[in-house]
């Protein structure tokens, strides 16, 4: 062989060596893309993500929180639910609490205390989920007893005015953790609660029986936060369950489930 045709017989080995090392590369990383996005994401990852989330907005990083939002729209619809034993109004609850994390993170016109309402809520939700003995949200929840306690002094001493404010306060602390509640416990479990709390919605009650309706109300939550039975709850207070409605809650079944179902096969079919 000629010093040229070697020359020759050599680059193109070096030609041929270097492309098929490109396309190992090219395709392995595709291949690897391709794995990642199909790989089934877990409920502790959807957690560790919830709680960057709730981090980024407690200091004003919307925009970082918006991304970890966005990841989570694409990847939630893999999670798999079969282990946590949710029924159709659990899910919903779920995805209703996410959509309203996405409302945080993309309208910045909502005042920051809702903003931050609406992101720590998904969060408690999420590891509602997967915290069956020691949820989150009910060291909230004992908090919220004590909160009760102070009301009712407030009742006692004839302070009206300031049991009313501090009950509106109690409402929107209770507001952020009724999404965990709603998540994590059947919905038989906390109807009770729920519907009495709808039925104080007039205001009225705190001047003329407030003590006794707080005492209720403090029985009732008490008894969500020990998983005690509800079976036994007075016969008048399922009239007043019954008058408010007990199908309040769930409309939505699967809709959201199906929402990101569909969000993550037209995001598939643009790549």
């Amino acid at each position: 062989m000629e010093k040229g045709e070697r020359r020759d017989f050599f680059m193109g080995k070096k030609v041929f060596f270097l492309s098929f090392l490109l396309f190992t590369l090219f395709f392995g990383n595709v291949g690897q893309t391709i794995a990642e996005e199909n790989k089934e994401v877990s409920m502790q990852i959807v957690e560790e993500k919830a709680k960057l989330m709730h981090e980024m907005a407690l200091n004003n990083q919307y925009e970082e929180a918006k991304q970890i939002h966005s990841w989570l729209v694409v990847q939630f619809p893999s999670v798999s639910f079969d282990e946590y034993n949710m029924d159709t109004y659990q899910l919903s609850e779920l995805f209703r609490s996410f959509d309203r994390a996405g409302e945080a993170v993309t309208r910045a016109g909502l005042d920051e205390r809702t903003r931050l309402q609406y992101i720590i809520a998904f969060r408690l939700a999420v590891d509602a989920t997967i915290s069956e003995d020691h949820p989150l949200w009910k060291k909230s929840g004992e908090r919220l007893i004590l909160l009760l306690d102070d009301i009712n002094k407030q009742i006692e001493n004839g302070k009206t005015d300031e049991a009313i404010q501090a009950f509106r306060e109690w409402r929107h602390q209770f507001e952020t953790i009724r999404p965990a509640m709603y998540t994590g416990m059947k919905e038989e479990e906390i109807l009770p609660l729920t519907s009495y709390i709808q039925h104080l919605d007039n205001e009225e009650w705190i001047e003329t029986d407030g003590q006794d309706n707080l005492k209720k109300l403090k029985e009732l939550f008490q008894k969500v936060l020990s998983n005690e039975e509800t079976s036994n709850v007075d016969p008048s207070l399922w009239a007043v369950i019954l008058s408010i409605g007990g199908v309040l809650f769930v409309s939505l079944t699967y809709a959201g489930w199906k929402k990101y179902k569909g969000e993550k096969e037209r995001h598939q079919m643009r790549d």
